[in-house]
């Protein structure tokens, strides 16, 4: 009798084994199945345990939406990028396919185009590539981490969906080597008369490095090498990867655009495409950033306001040459002598669309208001947000690539530094919508403050150029001669002035000079070496 009671006993034992050594597999390996054991809130993912969690599974991850839903993501995923020259249309373009109940763009991220051009960067220097490459890093270690840091931004920046798309528009300027990062991706190029986009930057006062707001002629010779740039990368990438999308079409005709646009994309169509001012800020729907520019606009139906608000305010000199001034006008089908150019006739709902705004435009001034009005909290974290991007401002402005005669100033000193590109992937037109994160007050006050020196502008500039010496020798092929050294000395001693004037209790100040300061002679050493 005791036998058969020992043997299922000790059966008992090894089945209650094996169940816990499952569970601890389940739990802590990659054999766990998706459905059990959610982790709780996904780190910087913005949603609560209940309504999101990411789970990893091998090279796939997955995001779980309210309804308890799972999306997966992978560097294999069919990805939407919208690209183009900022002002092009391009949230127009994003707020229609927010609007489709499986796809999902959101705001502009504005780290991603940064991200891949500090890559662009670090290998034009023949120096720091060799840098990399003896530090173990090879293009595939930096592609696998570029594109994981993309991956992850363009997930969890906002809802999840059947199908993310990305609307950062300087992304396109990097086309083929995000088409190598994610090769199922496909890039939507919105495309615009560069009058009616340079028009639009300069009256709307966006800035981006490297346009002279107060100078038409500038802009649209600006405007036109980076609309080339951008047309070459399409063209390279494919027309079954990279479509081409007038503005100008796809507010006359929505309809038959959008379904063109949709079955590039492999996306069903849905009549909410063409709706999407019925979806702004609801969930799931379209979301608006408070300070990107474009919010008050796309809260509107389509309509045909901004197609020739151009006409008659360009300055009549530029309009008899912008045949010779913007080339690209007529290879991308425009008449450069056309004022007002005949773009075609609108669908009959879009023009009763227009008319409706027209008829009600203080309703819609009021509506916008309400739409981007900020809270105190909001508003607080946008001044702080202003100061800082004054800063970046400085920083993108003096060593940009494809900027020339940018003035810094310093102890009553100016030193002017020349640094033009050569490579197009990299060019600096249109670079970065610098202000495009700054309310119009605060845009405002900073006008005003730029026109003076920054404080600490000596030691940004010696610690930037000891960063990006290397990119801004090897492009222009010179070596430093004696006024550099001169130019060094005098930064050297206004830094020491600096450190003995800053006050004894502000260690914050006196850290980052003395970080300056290591850094300064750990290069020193590096070059006498």
């Amino acid at each position: 009798m005791r036998l058969p009671y020992r043997n299922k006993k000790t059966t008992l034992w090894v089945m209650l084994g094996i169940v816990v050594v499952t569970m601890f597999l389940f739990k802590f390996t990659e054999l766990r199945p998706i459905c059990f054991f959610r982790d709780e809130a996904v780190p910087g993912s913005g949603l609560s345990g209940q309504q999101s969690s990411a789970m990893m599974r091998g090279d796939a991850k997955y995001v779980e939406g309210d309804s308890q839903k799972v999306y997966s993501y992978s560097r294999d995923m069919p990805l939407i990028f919208i690209g183009g020259v900022p002002r092009s249309g391009t949230t127009l373009m994003r707020a229609m396919l927010d609007a489709h109940p499986d796809v999902r763009c959101g705001q502009e991220t504005r780290v991603i185009p940064r991200i891949l051009q500090l890559r662009s960067h670090w290998l034009k220097s023949e120096k720091e590539s060799l840098r990399l490459v003896e530090a173990g890093i090879t293009k595939e270690v930096m592609n696998s981490a570029i594109a994981q840091f993309c991956l992850e931004i363009i997930a969890k920046h906002g809802d999840p969906a059947p199908r993310l798309c990305n609307k950062d528009p300087l992304t396109l300027k990097m086309g083929t080597y995000v088409i190598e990062l994610f090769p199922n991706a496909k890039f939507l190029f919105m495309v615009r008369d560069g009058r009616a986009t340079v028009h639009s930057i300069i009256s709307r006062k966006v800035t981006i490095t490297g346009f002279d707001l107060t100078s038409y002629r500038q802009c649209m010779q600006k405007w036109n090498h980076a609309i080339e740039v951008m047309h070459d990368q399409c063209k390279e990438i494919g027309k079954e990867r990279c479509m081409m999308v007038y503005y100008e079409q796809l507010v006359l005709h929505p309809e038959e655009w959008m379904r063109k646009i949709l079955e590039f994309l492999d996306v069903p169509w849905n009549d909410s495409v063409l709706h999407h001012e019925e979806f702004i800020n609801k969930p799931n729907g379209v979301p608006l950033s408070k300070v990107e520019r474009s919010s008050d606009q796309v809260i509107k139906p389509v309509n045909l306001e901004a197609l020739s608000k151009w006409v008659g305010n360009i300055p009549e000199d530029v309009v008899r040459d912008m045949a010779d001034i913007a080339p690209m006008l007529s290879v991308l089908g425009y008449d450069p002598f056309a004022n007002p150019p005949d773009y075609g006739k609108p669908d009959a709902w879009v023009a009763d669309n227009t008319s409706k705004l027209k008829a009600n435009r203080r309703l819609w001034e009021n509506k916008a208001k309400e739409v981007l009005k900020m809270s105190p909290h909001q508003q607080q974290n946008a001044n702080a947000n202003a100061n800082a991007e004054e800063e970046e401002d400085n920083i993108n402005e003096t060593f940009a690539p494809g900027n020339s005669n940018i003035i810094s100033s310093n102890n009553n000193n100016q030193f002017k530094h020349n640094n033009k590109d050569t490579n197009n992937h990299n060019t600096n037109d249109g670079d970065d919508d610098d202000d495009d994160g700054i309310p119009m007050q605060q845009q405002q006050q900073l006008e005003g403050k730029r026109s003076q020196p920054y404080p600490m502008d000596g030691i940004n500039l010696q610690y930037q150029d000891d960063i990006n010496g290397d990119i801004i020798i090897t492009n222009n092929n010179k070596k430093k001669n004696n006024n550099d050294n001169m130019l060094q000395h005098q930064d050297e001693q206004h830094f020491n002035n600096e450190l003995r004037a800053a006050p004894s209790n502000d260690m914050h100040r006196k850290k980052k000079l003395l970080d300056v300061a290591t850094i300064r002679q750990l290069n020193k050493e590096n070059e006498n070496k």
